[in-house]
């Protein structure tokens, strides 16, 4: 594996100084920027696409939170533990469950319009594995409401720069010194004490995905190459119901749909699976149904039998389902698409990781806390708890740490360059082999296979001097494909056909180092 890909000499490029740079504006972003821009420190964010672009933006369902009179910080704990079959880290979840109720008060305090009763008490609903009505929401369109309140707090106290991807995280023995960027014409320099990485996961790396457009998860294959150690990256949850027609994307449909009665039947009309069972054993039983040729459909219609409206209550589900014609039966063809990656950047509850200067958030990072699945709803808790705990932590590096402005260098390697149709190819070819060997079910010639195809992708893509993306979309594969080698069980999200059950000996996390050595280790 290549430290640097792209060629450069940091004294011939175009530089910038700041305090802290930011990478994503997503929620876990922008709530670490909240909290830095409270403590005097004006952050500059980075990002591919505008703030309203990204996987937290796009989250309908809602953001899980004890805050109801009859539930407790304790039961939130108890059923995130259960979720995460045994491999949660447990101190990390009490700081989820107990600091987020207070994260979630503020984000009240501050405008987010979750929906209340006539009463003005903030309406409540259930979703898979939580034994509580307890899921906060914004109709269907809570990331959004929550994203755009958070940006309004910041927009004119920070400074952004949008349409740039991260190239390469610079590091001088073992410390972070600095960062590459690219319009995709002309590289630039950015030179900070401290990095937030908080780019969103790596479901897109999989065929069928209900990933934001751009958010890939290359930057914690360049974080990889920086040194930053790896964690669960086997862990990859399936939503089990994105739209499933012949030429279109994966269209997420909530999972609130089926915490307010929506069910799910096959093509005789038989229902199969509890719908609030967790997302994977529901995934793997439309995965079964499909694999017995039959087809899978969620029925919205006991909604409307209850009187609910779903039109006012889930705009965003009607307008998936009148765009293609579905709201005269409210019957949908679905399947499961890769929807969360629950690996990613090993990181403490503050953002640190491995790498001095480096911190992450959100979920391009690796807590523990959802262990090998993650609690519906938990994700948007995780942003904004761990990213106001990684302001606090940035702010206090930063006052010990200073710029480092010393010259690095990198030679190119490969001389080809990749034209725009082979760089298409080489990215769907690399999205079919993680689908068809690393999805919902895994064996371990289908990983073998999988890993021998990535590895002659990677040593073919190697000879390009463009190829910097997708590279580090190999690495990341990799890893993944090796992880799950290595885990020689079942485990949540994690179902290998030839070790269909858990096994004590590997209650452990996968760690990943970067010479793409694993190691099981219990946090």
């Amino acid at each position: 594996m290549k430290r640097y890909i792209i060629p450069f000499d940091t004294q011939s490029l175009p530089v910038k100084e700041v305090d802290t740079v930011i990478i994503g504006a997503g929620i876990a972003g922008l709530s670490a920027a909240n909290q830095l821009v409270k403590l005097g420190i004006r952050p500059l964010i980075i990002t591919k696409k505008p703030p309203s672009i990204s996987n937290s933006f796009l989250a309908q369902g809602g953001i899980a939170a004890a805050i109801h009179r009859d539930d407790d910080p304790q039961l939130h704990y108890r059923d995130t533990l259960n979720a995460g079959r045994g491999i949660c880290v447990e101190k990390n979840v009490r700081v989820l469950v107990e600091e987020g109720l207070e994260r979630v008060v503020d984000l009240l305090n501050i405008g987010v319009p979750f929906d209340r009763d006539s009463e003005g008490r903030v309406l409540l609903t259930k979703e898979g594995g939580h034994s509580r009505r307890r899921v906060l929401h914004v109709k269907d369109k809570t990331g959004s409401a929550i994203g755009s309140v958070l940006y309004s707090q910041i927009k004119d106290r920070v400074e952004f720069l949008e349409g740039y991807y991260l190239e390469e995280i610079l590091t001088d023995e073992g410390r972070y010194a600095g960062i590459i960027i690219t319009d995709g014409e002309k590289h630039y320099l950015i030179r900070s004490k401290s990095l937030v990485l908080a780019t969103g996961g790596y479901s897109s790396i999989y065929l069928r995905n209900t990933s934001a457009y751009k958010i890939s998860g290359d930057a914690i294959g360049a974080a990889f190459r920086a040194g930053c150690v790896l964690a669960d990256l086997e862990f990859v949850q399936f939503h089990p119901t994105a739209l499933y027609l012949e030429g279109q994307p994966a269209y997420l449909i909530t999972e609130a749909v089926r915490g307010e009665g929506a069910v799910l039947i096959d093509d005789t009309g038989s229902r199969f699976v509890d719908e609030m069972k967790p997302r994977d054993e529901v995934a793997r039983a439309i995965f079964k149904k499909y694999a017995e040729g039959r087809k899978v459909y969620l029925d919205l219609n006991p909604l409307l039998k209850k009187g609910i409206s779903i039109k006012e209550r889930f705009p965003t589900v009607y307008a998936l389902l009148d765009n293609f014609g579905f709201t005269d039966s409210y019957t949908v063809p679905v399947s499961p698409a890769a929807h969360y990656s629950i690996g990613g950047i090993q990181a403490t509850a503050n953002g640190k990781t491995s790498v001095e200067g480096v911190f992450a958030v959100g979920e391009s990072s690796c807590t523990g806390i959802h262990g090998a699945n993650r609690l519906a709803s938990n994700s948007l808790l995780e942003c904004v708890t761990f990213g106001y705990k990684t302001g606090y932590a940035v702010f206090i590096y930063n006052m010990y740490a200073d710029i480092n402005r010393k010259r690095l260098k990198s030679q190119p390697s490969g001389t080809k360059l990749l034209t725009r149709e082979e760089r298409f190819n080489y990215l769907r070819t690399l999205k079919e082999v993680m689908w068809k060997y690393v999805g919902l079910e895994r064996s371990k010639s289908g990983l073998e296979k999988a890993l021998g195809d990535i590895s002659a992708l990677g040593e073919k893509l190697e000879n390009y001097s463009n190829s910097r993306y997708l590279l580090d979309l190999v690495y990341l594969s990799k890893g993944i494909i090796l992880s799950a080698l290595n885990r020689e069980e079942s485990r949540g999200t994690h179902y290998r056909l030839d070790f269909p059950e858990e096994k004590e000996a590997y209650k452990k996390h996968t760690k990943i180092y970067n010479d793409l050595k694993i190691k099981l280790e219990v946090n």
